[in-house]
């Protein structure tokens, strides 16, 4: 492969790596409000129950989680069962080795990172805000994009930085769902570090990949308020 392919396979990788985590990250956004949301609205056990389904994921090993799904995407797995059951298929969607199987496990693995930043803001907001609003004649749907929404978009903000941050660094799970088109940067580092033993492409790759992730993180702590940072 000659220099300028190489440098066009690397850019392809790079932009396929933006474009995945972004598209988790929006996914897990929409996911994780009105789960948070719902986490928030409710108290005692209900409310244990909700946090405790969304921080399974972080108390299972991450090869364990994908491995489930790797089972989990098959053809003739529980999901393309279950819809086939429904109906809504005439037969078996193909989830596996393709960026839609990537997408629904990253997003499943990195949901808690979206809820829990979202969840801790809206228990800082007073819940008879939404009362008030509706009491001065809003719908509900106006009440929650101009009252609710704006107050909650740091949660957002904070959550998405984070998952974000994580996706664009995942090895194991684009590298056993994914395939050879849905491989992120980091497989790449790995492949230069061991395969053809380019050390300084890998070190390159690695270094663009630790400056975004610093640079994240460098953005999602200033969004925190002065007392969480202390």
């Amino acid at each position: 492969m000659t220099r300028s392919e190489r440098k066009s396979v690397n850019k392809t990788i790079l932009l396929r790596t933006l474009g995945v985590s972004m598209t988790v990250t929006i996914v897990c956004a929409l996911l994780g409000l009105p789960y948070a949301m719902l986490a928030a609205s409710v108290d005692g056990w209900k409310r244990q129950l909700v946090l405790a389904a969304v921080l399974l994921p972080l108390w299972t090993s991450l090869l364990v989680r994908t491995a489930a799904w790797f089972i989990l995407l098959q053809d003739n797995g529980l999901i393309n069962s279950i819809l086939i059951w429904f109906g809504l298929t005439s037969g078996p969607i193909h989830l596996i080795f393709n960026r839609l199987g990537v997408i629904i496990a990253m997003t499943h693995v990195l949901l808690p990172f979206m809820v829990l930043p979202i969840y801790s803001v809206l228990l800082t907001i007073p819940r008879n805000l939404m009362h008030a609003a509706a009491s001065l004649g809003a719908p509900p749907w106006r009440a929650f994009f101009r009252v609710l929404l704006p107050l909650a978009m740091r949660g957002v903000v904070s959550g998405s930085l984070l998952v974000f941050m994580t996706a664009i660094g995942y090895y194991i799970t684009p590298a056993l769902i994914g395939g050879a088109q849905d491989q992120m940067i980091s497989s790449v580092i790995a492949y230069y570090a061991i395969n053809p033993a380019n050390w300084g492409m890998a070190g390159a790759l690695g270094a663009i990949l630790l400056l975004s992730t610093i640079l994240l993180y460098g953005i999602y702590n200033r969004l925190q308020p002065n007392e969480a940072r202390t």
